[in-house]
């Protein structure tokens, strides 16, 4: 074989070579492929509006960062199998309808959690009231998703459950969403039962389902505190002297119980 032949027959082989390379650098299922993404486990389905306000409700929803953070989660955090509906527009909710296996949030559940911010005057800017607005209602869906996760994995729940699925989204927050402290802060206030007294929301069955009380809330600053002391030193300036103390030596030992308690779940994906 002359030397230009030997020439060509190395070039193709080469080219073999990086072509069942091509799109990874690790085996995939015992041979060299493409690596492909992981499949969402939740479907969103937009009913029509009917009105102007649920139309802003909807787009509200639609051009905010919510349905990319809740399809990334479902593609690494909770998976489900068969995949979840999460129905924007529906009749009733917020709930997790375990029956039809699907989520449903009302348009004018959005447009009273608008009107609340609004009402609040701490948010100048429309910018800053549309963010406010889907920050609560991420807390909303990651709340219901929390109830269909515990029953998709049959996990179980002692005590209060709503303390349980505090502790899933907040755990969730911390770890894997952007800005997920300033969410969890912001949203626990906002969904304190005291903030809600006086407003449009407290009449809505999610609120007076779920609305949290003053030990719920100090729970889930605690969790936010214990995951990153120095950071949130003043977290709990407000209490007095002792009950600061109390909570700056426990809080650590709480979020480390409770990060690995959930992790243990939310990391499992591989087994489902």
């Amino acid at each position: 074989m002359n030397i230009k032949m030997r020439t060509a027959c190395l070039l193709a082989g080469l080219l073999i070579f990086n072509l069942s390379y091509a799109g990874t650098e690790q085996p995939t299922g015992g041979r060299y492929g493409l690596v492909l993404d992981p499949v969402a486990t939740v479907n969103f389905i937009f009913n029509t509006p009917s009105t102007p306000q649920q139309q802003q409700a909807k787009d509200i929803v639609q051009h905010s960062s919510i349905l990319a953070t809740i399809k990334q989660l479902s593609q690494t955090r909770y998976i489900f199998a068969p995949s979840l509906d999460i129905v924007f527009g529906s009749t009733t909710g917020p709930n997790f309808n375990s029956t039809q296996r699907e989520i449903e949030i009302p348009y004018q559940y959005i447009t009273h959690l608008l009107q609340h911010i609004s009402d609040t005057g701490l948010y100048p800017t429309q910018q800053q009231r549309y963010q406010a607005t889907t920050d609560a209602l991420l807390v909303t869906l990651l709340h219901e998703i929390g109830h269909a996760f515990i029953l998709e994995r049959a996990i179980p729940v002692l005590g209060n459950s709503e303390n349980t699925i505090d502790n899933f989204v907040t755990i969730l927050l911390l770890n894997d969403v952007d800005r997920g402290d300033e969410i969890v802060i912001n949203s626990g206030r906002f969904f304190s039962t005291y903030e809600q007294s006086n407003s449009t929301l407290s009449t809505n069955s999610f609120i007076q389902q779920h609305g949290l009380n003053q030990q719920r809330y100090q729970h889930i600053l605690c969790l936010v505190y214990g995951s990153n002391p120095a950071r949130y030193q003043r977290l709990f300036d407000t209490l007095p002297s002792a009950q600061r103390q109390q909570q700056q030596r426990q809080c650590s030992a709480t979020f480390s119980t409770t990060h690995q308690g959930w992790l243990y779940y939310l990391d499992r994906n591989t087994e489902y």
